[in-house]
């Protein structure tokens, strides 16, 4: 393997000026060059060489205003050129498994689950960025989880093949303002975890969403729903009295600090503690904790 450091230099540089795009040119995505970039996707890193995983591209302006209105109502989704969506996938293996006399139980094991889940995003992350480095710009989106049956009807998938991440591709028409991160040294340890300090925790969060807060509706009733609805949240942590001193403040201030945004509206706490994509995954007869059911509860 040859070193050229100004190649690795200018391929990193772009790297770390990488950020998600959701306004796309109409340009079409030229063909060899979503080859590429999907042969870099293919070439990725994965557990045992399995590959326990296929990407559906899909072009159809039609489809793309469906996906975009079954995750969330996203326009950027239907925008894109293209959209990958990266499905996890048993169904190959099995059926190969089973013709060859091996055992299979990748659909029921959660390590095979979670082996394949960081597959899936070694996938997405090298087409992300063999994508960037061509000038083209990305957006994941994770909310095709929560409708895996409707998806899976779309695209007549097989059992054990379920979509579980979309990219969307395009070329950027206009680029945001970098979103701030954490500094390095509140996210890269070495040698051990060190002891942070709340104040040291906080101020770096601080830092990142300094100046962002959610501006409650003016509208009474508006208003009114969505306090109700970061109550329901609340609850996932707090009592009742806490929750009520919290509302009261925020209705009080007319906002919400941007953690409060994203815990109690944006990924809603009561919302990510459903049962609804362990189901979507069933209905596709992939059961990452069956294995888990037989071990004693207290362990």
């Amino acid at each position: 393997m040859q070193r050229d450091l100004d190649r690795a230099d200018w391929a990193v540089g772009l790297m770390q000026a990488r950020q998600s795009v959701r306004n796309y040119k109409e340009e079409p995505i030229p063909e060899e060059i979503l080859y590429e970039v999907l042969a870099a996707g293919v070439n990725s890193a994965t557990g045992g060489n399995l590959q326990p995983y296929s990407i559906i591209v899909e072009k159809n302006r039609l489809k793309n205003q469906q996906l975009a209105q079954l995750c969330g109502g996203q326009s950027f989704i239907a925008q894109a050129p293209v959209n990958l969506i990266f499905l996890l996938d048993w169904h190959k293996l099995a059926v190969y498994s089973r013709k060859n006399n091996a055992p299979f139980t990748c659909n029921k094991s959660f390590r095979h689950y979670t082996i394949a889940m960081d597959d899936i995003v070694c996938a997405a992350q090298s087409v992300e960025t063999a994508a960037w480095l061509y000038g083209i710009g990305s957006c994941y989106v994770g909310t095709i989880l929560e409708c895996i049956p409707v998806v899976a009807e779309m695209y007549k998938l097989p059992l054990l093949a379920a979509p579980v991440l979309l990219l969307s591709l395009g070329y950027p028409k206009t680029l945001a303002v970098p979103r701030k991160k954490l500094d390095q040294d509140l996210v890269v340890f070495r040698g051990a975890y060190p002891a942070l300090s709340v104040e040291k925790i906080c101020e770096a969060y601080d830092r990142k969403y300094s100046g962002m807060r959610f501006s409650l509706p003016a509208d009474p009733h508006r208003r009114q729903a969505l306090l109700e609805e970061f109550r329901a949240a609340l609850r996932t942590t707090y009592n009742e009295s806490k929750c009520d001193e919290i509302i009261q403040a925020a209705d009080k201030a007319g906002s919400i600090s941007e953690i409060q945004r994203r815990f109690g509206l944006h990924y809603h706490a009561a919302e990510m503690l459903s049962p609804d994509v362990i189901e979507g995954l069933a209905s596709q007869g992939i059961y990452p904790f069956y294995g888990l059911l037989e071990q004693d509860p207290e362990l």
